[in-house]
């Protein structure tokens, strides 16, 4: 009896192993075109980028396209325009970015808060999100107009001396971080307000019971519980930050001189307007790996924040 049993259950498993074969082989099969598809449409770009920034690939030179390896990335590097790009989207996304933090984080405690209409007041913030990034831009242009906007007609008619705003060398840095907050705060504020409605109601209810007042329960108990949240909207801020050229085209063209020309809009400019494709494509390159350094450090000091608070 006890032989039939084990030679049953053998026998069973021989049947299975050819028919789990024939399963594997079938979703391979099936997920085959998929990974082709995918592979022709994301890998082989990105490769051709990259070998392209290793070439001396000028379209408006006719030339054979050599192959000149790091060439286009040390030729970049001793360039004044490229640190100043540089410069100039770190400090883009080092205050726009942490501004839309702070603004979001208290935009949704206050929406939190309301006693009625919350989806309504979510709704009109989600507003300037749902624009397309040419309209902000053309819309903040007719806005800030030096001599027709109707900001500078009320500013003057206080009494002031308004800025250029977007034409002056000194303002039109801050006026595009302003946009950007403007614009994308709302995503901010969604992101942080998902986090506070998954905040149990018990646990305020167990702080006010122990005698924790509204500033303590917000910094020892709501910061905490939302820090991922807060992460995961600081790591899609930042990226973002790093990409930002529309309402820069639209806004400056990157000037008055290179005052707001990120490395976005450099690489436009080498690209499009210089047909110098390797020097572009080697400054795609150089922010992909910015991005990913800036992702990985982001990140890993968050999981490294998050295991302290657990430690405790």
């Amino acid at each position: 009896m006890t032989i039939m049993d084990a030679s049953g259950i053998a026998h069973r498993g021989r049947r299975a192993d050819p028919q789990r074969r024939a399963e594997r082989q079938s979703t391979a099969l099936l997920l085959t075109p998929a990974l082709l598809f995918l592979g022709l449409m994301s890998v082989w770009p990105f490769a051709y980028l990259l070998y392209a920034s290793f070439t001396s690939y000028q379209l408006a030179v006719p030339i054979p396209i050599e192959w000149v390896g790091f060439g286009n990335f040390i030729k970049l590097m001793q360039t004044a325009r490229f640190w100043s790009s540089l410069s100039i989207t770190l400090v883009f996304a080092l205050i726009s970015v942490p501004l839309q933090l702070g603004l979001g984080l208290a935009l949704a405690v206050l929406i939190n808060g309301a006693s009625r209409g919350r989806e309504i007041y979510a709704s009109l913030f989600l507003i300037p999100m749902m624009l397309a990034p040419v309209v902000v831009g053309f819309s903040w242009n007719l806005f800030l107009n030096p001599i027709y906007g109707p900001l500078n007609s009320a500013l003057r008619g206080m009494g002031f001396q308004p800025p250029a705003w977007a034409q002056s060398p000194d303002w039109a840095l801050p006026t595009l971080v302003l946009v950007d907050i403007w614009q994308w705060t709302p995503l901010v504020m969604v992101i942080l307000l998902a986090g506070l409605r998954s905040i149990p109601h018990r646990v305020f209810e167990a702080a006010r019971t122990d005698g924790s007042t509204t500033g303590q329960t917000f910094r020892h108990i709501v910061l905490p519980m939302l820090a991922p949240y807060l992460t995961v909207a600081f790591v899609l801020r930042f990226i973002d930050s790093f990409k930002v050229f529309d309402t820069i085209y639209i806004l400056t063209r990157g000037g008055p001189g290179t005052s707001t020309q990120n490395l976005a809009y450099y690489t436009y400019d080498m690209g499009f307007s210089r047909f110098e494709f390797g020097t572009a494509g080697a400054l795609s390159i150089i922010q992909l790996i910015l991005l990913v350094v800036g992702t990985t450090v982001i990140l890993g000091l968050a999981k490294r924040r998050q295991g302290q608070e657990g430690t405790r």
